[in-house]
């Protein structure tokens, strides 16, 4: 997939098309940035309305390449390093959203599969 990163894009609509190609996954953006295998707070959590422009200091314009086979640390680290967005992923795990803090080493695919597990799981059971 191609992220499109633009000033004029919100928050909310990089999070959809990102969702879009990744349904399992989110991916939220906040005011400071976390370390790998660290959880990002939620008090810094930035407003899925909010304009991208406003929440970042490195104004470049472009498409993020992003494979799923690319580790959510690498994600991470390419959107702060080229665009300076601090982000986190997270994954759906049975009834809500976690952060992949604790599994950054493992790829796009393989946290999308840890999701869908418990579903397909679930389904075999009834």
């Amino acid at each position: 997939m191609f992220l499109q990163i633009y000033d004029s894009m919100t928050v909310e609509e990089v999070q959809d098309r990102f969702t879009e190609c990744f349904p399992f996954l989110k991916i939220e953006f906040y005011s400071k940035s976390h370390k790998k295998f660290e959880a990002s707070d939620k008090t810094y959590l930035y407003h899925k309305k909010m304009l991208i422009g406003d929440i970042r200091k490195k104004h470049i314009d472009g498409s993020l390449e992003i494979k799923s086979w690319f580790t959510t640390a690498r994600v991470e680290k390419e959107l702060k390093d080229i665009y300076g967005l601090n982000a986190q992923i997270f994954r759906w795990d049975r009834n809500s959203w976690i952060q992949t803090s604790l599994s950054d080493e493992f790829t796009l695919q393989q946290q999308s599969q840890f999701a869908v597990e418990p579903i397909k799981q679930l389904n075999e059971d009834k």
